[in-house]
């Protein structure tokens, strides 16, 4: 009788664990882009991750932080899908309230004279919060967005993350947002917990959750494989483009019916 219940117990674990394995949109990545496919313009939103920064050291040992964009995982995403554009809303050391002064309010500033204003996209991918992290409070988005006039939200990170959101929303109505939470790296729940509130509160927007699905970048092994430093490698990005293309390639394929008129948003 022991003997039945050890083995009934054994196969209940095994199935909980195939069945956490098959929930997890990233469990097997592919290099393939899937239906990212049927978005022809991008727009990434982001700090130094998501800008291809690299570093390197000089003669004297000092540290460079230079943002390669073509090397980004933006860039290596729509090159995957051959015939996309995608423009990168990004640059080292973004955070929500400095992205919405210098890439919204004051483009032509510190940003490479690009405004996001200028060009509307089909899907954007907001990848924002680690620098984020350090210097704001992550606030209570029940609380802190006014879902009526972002003028109106508080000035915490997800109130700022919002208001990203929302003036993008006036230049597309229509556009696809996919939220990212921060990566396994820099962790922060109270910060990713905001994030996840997103797609509730806004209509098209979809949550890939880096957090909680995300590779652990933190070990030795994935360290020297994709960073140099802080910050990825030309490998490290190419993996995150795969990443991102497979995490939503999962999300469409589950919610097709949410992006069957992508093609009409211009």
């Amino acid at each position: 009788m022991k003997r039945i219940i050890t083995v009934t117990v054994l196969f209940l674990l095994a199935t909980a664990a195939a069945s956490a394995q098959e929930k997890n949109p990233i469990a097997t990545i592919s290099h393939d882009p899937g239906w990212c496919t049927i978005f022809h313009r991008w727009g990434f939103i982001g700090d130094s991750l998501c800008s291809g920064e690299h570093e390197y050291k000089r003669e004297d040992g000092s540290t460079v932080w230079h943002d390669i964009y073509e090397y980004s995982w933006g860039q290596r995403i729509v090159a995957a899908i051959g015939g996309a554009t995608g423009e990168n809303y990004s640059v080292g050391g973004e955070t929500a309230k400095g992205w919405i002064r210098n890439f919204w309010d004051y483009p032509m500033n510190r940003n490479r004279d690009v405004n996001a204003k200028a060009r509307p996209k089909q899907v954007y991918i907001i990848a924002l919060g680690c620098n984020d992290r350090k210097r704001f409070e992550p606030g209570d988005a029940a609380k802190d967005v006014n879902k009526d006039d972002y003028t109106k939200n508080a000035d915490t990170f997800i109130g700022n993350y919002a208001g990203i959101i929302q003036r993008v929303k006036t230049i597309q109505p229509k556009a696809r947002f996919f939220v990212c939470t921060l990566p396994t790296l820099y962790p922060k729940p109270e910060f990713s917990e905001q994030i996840r509130k997103m797609p509730e509160m806004f209509d098209y927007v979809y949550l890939i959750d880096l957090e909680k699905y995300g590779p652990d970048f933190s070990t030795p092994e994935m360290k020297a494989k994709y960073f140099v430093g802080g910050h990825m490698n030309a490998a490290g990005y190419q993996l995150m483009a795969w990443i991102f293309m497979t995490y939503i390639n999962h999300i469409v394929e589950n919610n097709l019916a949410d992006f069957a008129d992508i093609a009409l948003v211009e």
